[in-house]
């Protein structure tokens, strides 16, 4: 949503840090939240407005949490050990990554796509980028949602924030 692994450089630096969302019961947290439009030809839409918002939570046991609401698939909880295989989520899988010190990456794999959210975590900043991949030999996005599968062009971020607590 290709990386090389620093899970116990990560884990060490964000637990001897002392800002908010780093080290609080050896945990590191932080919330976050992005906008995104949206056209699909299935269903038809044009412009169609994304909301999603949730928490991320790294524990000095290298699990990672992340609890997110959308108007596209509703409630989602991930829970996965940093590092491990991609889990199973609906229409896909979804895999938490350590990308640096202090640097987390969710990827979430449709069939035809990938979402790659990219949050990083320094004292009191924190900062989220969100790309969206095309397969290789793919040339349309899917989504899976509640209504079930959507046909997209490349939905277009309009903000992101990230902040630690």
């Amino acid at each position: 949503m290709r990386i090389i692994w620093t899970i116990a450089s990560l884990a060490t630096l964000l637990l001897t840090t002392t800002g908010p969302g780093e080290a609080a019961g050896g945990q590191v947290r932080a919330r976050f939240a992005f906008e995104a439009l949206a056209s699909c030809s299935k269903p038809a839409v044009q412009n169609y407005p994304v909301h999603a918002e949730g928490t991320a939570v790294l524990s000095v046991d290298r699990t990672a949490t992340l609890d997110m609401k959308s108007n596209i698939q509703g409630k989602e909880t991930y829970t996965a050990k940093l590092g491990a295989q991609p889990t199973e989520a609906v229409g896909g899988t979804a895999q938490l990554r350590v990308v640096g010190k202090h640097t987390l990456r969710a990827v979430r794999e449709y069939p035809n796509n990938l979402i790659i959210a990219t949050m990083t975590l320094v004292g009191k900043s924190c900062t989220l980028h969100i790309e969206h991949r095309l397969k290789p030999g793919k040339h349309e996005y899917t989504f899976t949602g509640t209504s079930g599968i959507a046909v997209c062009s490349r939905p277009r971020m309009v903000s992101t924030e990230c902040t630690p607590y």
